[in-house]
């Protein structure tokens, strides 16, 4: 979701035809337990601290419960050399470097590290807004024009096209990202160079090859035939479009339901896009199918379920936002039942919940509720390691513990009888460590020394337990990159003095939920 966010340069539509693009509102937050309290029914406890057995120099031998492609390995083991992974076995000690790199007994559950599969960075400093008087809407164009949410959102929504905004406020939503696992997401619409130093924004700044997703926050409703044919050249061009990501079909009513029709080509509307798909099909003898990302699609038929297997596209679920807004979410089950590849997301703080670990067990509790037993804390997790990296385009890179892939690796505190509870249970306090690249960003204090990404870090104190936290000066950063000695306390002030502007100061969402 998106409360009013320009159009991204690349998305296709010009900055007007953005203007009242959203996405979200109120609090989805219902899970009983916080990053400091008990987890009740939980199958996990928390794990022994890590131990360092060994200093060594150009990578780390992590051991630990891992989570691999095909099997969890309990014990097992990943060595990184450099950036890469080099062995997932129960024993790499055999491997070249093994015996002269890091040695850390995890004591804990090693991950790829998390994908939030869409999410709205930029306002993720802002609380949930709850309409008064409470109430459900039909469709993302309803709660947008109601003043309250305008009101709520002015702390960012007035500058939202200046660097003194979107920075801090990005940066904000990244670090907590980091702080619950997550090191990449899909939802930074704008390219700037002081976003270029933290988690892997799939949208511009990922370090994986070029740019290959094109966003519309914008209503697809309003694409013209001239902007399908902008769309389809960009899908064949020299450096082909392969991520189309669009807002579809976000709440219930007849506006959001002819949204698909619209991408689809069969908008009966005058100037509307009524001809090839954007789906999928072939255009100049190119074929484009799998190029699509739908978010949200919460009223899709099932002829509609079926044209998104037959094409390829791909849904990302927002389901604590969709049930905040409509009180209802996407049919997951059938989708999941059709083989639709599928990553999940929290969509903003605004609306959803405020971040990707408490999206899941969001998920958990609603399934238990309505008895979807297609999702499971398995399930979920594969929406947020391999299936989040093939929605956002990057799984030839990251989202498998696999090797030859890149290392970003989450590390859970916490062991259990179902190896990917230890995932959806945890909260910041349980995220041992988060290495992009294999380099440390986040982590307990005492892994910092050999772990660390540079020597800028800082202390943070996660609901009672020593983090070390990584920004200032990061890979990314150069001498004259904007910001790039900033540190988290630094953010801190810039969004306090943002609010302050409204007499809101002391409304800055914490990077992590004690209470």
């Amino acid at each position: 979701m998106d409360g009013g966010v320009d159009a991204p340069a690349d998305s296709g539509m010009d900055d007007a035809s953005a203007d009242g693009a959203v996405d979200g509102a109120m609090d989805a937050d219902t899970d009983a337990a916080t990053d400091a309290g008990p987890l009740p029914d939980s199958g996990t406890v928390a794990s022994p601290a890590a131990e360092v057995l060994r200093t060594g120099t150009g990578g780390f031998l992590l051991r630990g419960v891992v989570l691999a492609p095909d099997a969890v390995l309990d014990p097992g083991e990943v060595l990184i050399v450099g950036d890469t992974i080099t062995c997932v076995a129960a024993d790499c000690s055999a491997e070249p470097s093994a015996d002269s790199v890091t040695l850390i007994d995890t004591h804990g559950t090693i991950s790829p590290g998390l994908i939030d599969g869409h999410n709205h960075l930029t306002y993720d400093f802002l609380p949930e807004w709850v309409p008064d008087p409470a109430r459900l809407f039909d469709d993302r164009y309803q709660w947008a024009d109601d003043p309250a949410y305008e009101a709520h959102i002015a702390p960012f929504g007035d500058g939202r096209s200046r660097g003194d905004h979107i920075c801090p406020g990005a940066k904000w939503g990244e670090l907590r990202s980091l702080m619950h696992g997550t090191t990449t997401v899909q939802g930074q619409s704008r390219n700037l160079s002081c976003l270029n130093r933290l988690v892997r924004n799939a949208d511009h700044h990922h370090g994986l090859g070029r740019d290959q997703m094109q966003t519309n926050i914008a209503s697809v409703r309003d694409l013209t035939d001239a902007d399908a044919t902008r769309l389809l050249d960009n899908y064949i061009d020299a450096t082909p479009t392969t991520r189309y990501v669009v807002h579809m079909a976000e709440g219930l009513s007849d506006k959001a339901r002819l949204e698909f029709a619209s991408l689809a080509g069969r908008d009966p509307r005058s100037n509307r896009h009524m001809g090839q798909s954007l789906l999928a099909g072939n255009y100049m003898g190119v074929d484009y199918s799998g190029v699509a990302v739908l978010i949200h699609s919460m009223p899709l038929t099932e002829s509609e379920l079926m044209e998104v297997a037959d094409t390829g596209s791909m849904i990302v679920w927002s389901p604590s936002s969709n049930i905040v807004l409509y009180g209802a979410t996407a049919p997951i089950g059938r989708m999941i039942e059709l083989g639709l590849t599928i990553g999940i997301g929290p969509d903003w703080t605004v609306s959803g919940e405020d971040d990707l670990l408490s999206e899941m067990r969001f998920a958990l509790d609603w399934a238990g509720i309505e008895g979807e037993t297609e999702i499971t804390p398995q399930r979920l997790w594969e929406m947020a390691t391999f299936d989040g990296a093939t929605v956002v385009g990057l799984d030839a890179f990251i989202g498998k513990l696999e090797v030859g892939m890149r290392a970003d690796i989450s590390v859970f505190g916490r062991l259990g009888r179902a190896p990917f509870e230890a995932v959806t249970d945890s909260r910041a306090a349980d995220v041992r460590l988060v290495l992009i690249d294999g380099q440390g960003y986040y982590g307990d204090s005492a892994l910092e020394d050999t772990t660390a990404v540079n020597r800028d870090c800082e202390m943070f104190d996660a609901c009672g337990t020593d983090k070390f936290v990584c920004l200032a000066n990061t890979p990314g950063a150069t001498t004259s990159t904007a910001r790039a000695s900033e540190t988290v306390v630094d953010v801190e002030s810039e969004l306090v003095a943002i609010l302050d502007d409204y007499g809101r100061g002391s409304e800055l969402l914490p990077l992590v939920a004690c209470d």
